[in-house]
């Protein structure tokens, strides 16, 4: 009989229609949200944090038999608010996937993860696992509560998969006993288009290929350097929200209709302010999407991607768009370091000058020495393990 189980954590981009639950039953609205005032939209940006957290809890479920079932981390966490012990749950699953991302950081007391897990009486596995920092780690203590949550994963039966190397070793050096790197599971979905991407990108033209952009924009210039170098002239160039509006100092006006998202395109409307704005005769046209479905399917019709968010280059991936990400911190880094996917450092990057035609002949260069057949080779051996893993715990698809 196969192991039932329950799905919780990072969700996927279709928990965004859950309007209520009681006990295991999740029930969904059959009308989609239109949030294209200022305040809907940032509430719908505000609910996920970050629209790639979407692929996280999505490439979860497509790794896991049909059966698997997705239980909102809210539910769960207000049922135990209220006093409940979950048996209902614990009767009726066998085991948890806890989707999650950047979980083991200073900045973050995993309190209610705790709460909660420590009430589910069953194996969990932890899907997606990473940290932030490991020196920081090691120089400080853990948040009380993300200490307390591990001490709850200790005393019973765990499975860590980590997003790479650096957390893995982490995790085995304070008595962890089932700990593999897998990567992020949003790695593994639509697999062939993934790999498509990877043949695909020695081939592509710079200045040629129309690009997407992803990063920092409102807290740093950097994709604005990468559009003048790489941007084809008289092109718009096309860049990707993630959470600009939360944190980082990106803004939007209404425009006359009273309007700052367009659900249909996912374009943003009105007047948007961020520094450096004015550089370009020609800004950005800003998207931001909250359905992976339809990200992919307007990001399968441009021609390359160039992006400083993993996430948002991912999805152009399983897009089948090629692309090459730029990697500008230990969290980054970590996760191409164990999947092999192609990335230049942001600092060879800037090492190759600030002009356009610098930064557009490394980037170039970088793509002709690539071997399209090497990357497929190696990111199928990901793939693999991945799913053998799954497989082992019990857990993958036959």
């Amino acid at each position: 009989m196969p192991p039932r189980i329950l799905v919780t954590g990072i969700p996927g981009h279709y928990t965004r229609m859950a309007n209520g639950a009681q006990g295991l039953s999740v029930s969904y609205s059959e009308r989609h949200k239109q949030p294209e005032s200022e305040d809907l939209f940032l509430k719908e940006l505000r609910a996920i944090s970050n629209t790639g957290n979407y692929l996280i809890g999505e490439g979860a479920m497509g790794a896991l038999p049909p059966t698997a079932k997705v239980i909102p981390f809210w539910h769960l966490f207000n049922c135990v608010s209220r006093g409940e012990d979950l048996s209902e749950f614990n009767a009726n699953f066998d085991i948890c996937v806890f989707t999650c991302a950047n979980l083991l950081r200073r900045g973050l007391s995993a309190d209610a993860e705790a709460k909660v897990l420590g009430e589910l009486k069953m194996p969990v596995v932890m899907m997606g696992i990473g940290m932030q920092n490991r020196k920081d780690l090691e120089e400080h203590d853990l948040p009380e509560g993300t200490q307390r949550l591990l001490d709850v994963l200790k005393a019973r039966e765990h499975y860590f998969l980590t997003r790479g190397y650096e957390t893995a070793g982490y995790l085995q050096d304070n008595g962890f006993s089932f700990v593999k790197p897998t990567g992020c599971p949003s790695v593994y979905f639509l697999p062939h288009n993934m790999r498509a991407s990877l043949k695909k990108l020695p081939h592509v033209e710079i200045g040629k290929a129309r690009t997407i952009y992803s990063g920092y924009l409102g807290g740093d210039q950097e994709p604005i350097l990468d559009a003048d170098a790489l941007e084809p002239a008289e092109s718009v160039p096309q860049y990707v929200v993630q959470d600009e509006f939360l944190h980082f100092d990106m803004k939007v006006q209404p425009d006359e209709t009273g309007r700052v998202y367009d659900c249909a395109s996912g374009q943003m409307l009105g007047d948007l302010a961020y520094p450096g704005i004015e550089k370009r005769d020609k800004p950005f046209a800003v998207r931001t999407f909250f359905d992976t479905n339809q990200w992919r399917g307007w990001a399968s019709s441009m021609g390359f991607n160039f992006g400083r968010r993993f996430h948002g280059s991912i999805i152009a991936m399983q897009s089948a768009v090629p692309s090459l990400m730029v990697a500008i911190d230990d969290r980054m880094r970590e996760m191409l370091g164990y999947t092999g996917l192609p990335a230049v450092d942001r600092k060879e990057l800037d090492a190759a000058g600030k002009a356009p035609e610098e930064r557009a002949a490394f980037v170039a260069d970088h793509l002709a020495g690539l071997n399209g057949p090497e990357m497929v080779d190696e990111y199928s051996d990901r793939e693999r393990s991945f799913r053998e893993t799954l497989r082992e715990i019990g857990i993958g698809k036959e």
